[in-house]
């Protein structure tokens, strides 16, 4: 059997030198000097970690989950091209929508989202490059955060069940917050848009409507 001995790890930082030195039976000393990537190489090979880190049973439509040490973030295709919404007090049922891609910011230990986002994406069976576009109605910041106002949140014990908060986001009331006329190539007002583009389909969006942003999928899926 290999005889046992001691390890002593010098390094310098001024000249980016790593030196190992070995102290040996019979008090022999060795120095060897070796490369940091050497170094690096070294400890990674040699780490034993069995643990297993399972997302769970993810939700409907997830095409992506990152995993941090406090936040689990949850990205979900809409699968409806089709909602009812309100703007102020009136009604548009079943109206309709661009491919939308929301991106929940999940608490695992407190079971709550922190945050909703949402990007509009074209419609097409997506890659990282898919490309993005402006987010045509209200609500939303320009970095894609959705504002919800004094709406309180609905708790979610199982993160399974976080695609139902598409549908609930999508139902909150709108207004002009954060409306850019900007944000559509007919530079309506929102009422305009929204009663110029009901009874029509989504594929109005992409040749009529939508303004893009210049990024891509990846770029949303990177953000924070």
């Amino acid at each position: 059997m290999r005889s046992g001995f001691d390890m002593t790890i010098h390094i310098n930082t001024e000249r980016g030198e790593v030196v190992v030195e070995q102290q040996k039976a019979g008090g022999v000393t060795t120095h060897k000097r070796i490369t940091p990537q050497a170094l690096c190489d070294c400890f990674l090979t040699s780490r034993y970690d069995d643990e297993r880190h399972p997302t769970g049973l993810l939700p409907e439509g997830c095409i992506a989950a990152v995993m941090e040490k406090k936040f689990v973030y949850y990205f979900i295709r809409y699968p409806e091209l089709y909602a009812d919404v309100t703007y102020y007090d009136t009604e548009y049922r079943d109206f309709p929508l661009p491919r939308l891609v929301f991106g929940f910011q999940y608490m695992p230990k407190e079971r709550k989202v922190a945050g909703c986002r949402v990007c509009v994406v074209k419609d097409e069976r997506l890659t990282l490059d898919t490309p993005t576009y402006r987010y045509p109605f209200s609500n939303v910041h320009g970095d894609n955060r959705i504002c919800t106002g004094n709406n309180a949140l609905p708790i979610y014990k199982n993160p399974a069940r976080l695609h139902t908060l598409m549908s609930y986001l999508l139902r909150l009331p709108n207004n002009d917050d954060l409306y850019s006329r900007d944000n559509n190539r007919l530079h309506a007002e929102y009422r305009d848009l929204l009663e110029q583009m009901k009874g029509k389909t989504p594929s109005h969006y992409y040749t009529d409507v939508l303004v893009e942003d210049g990024r891509t999928l990846k770029d949303f899926l990177n953000g924070r």
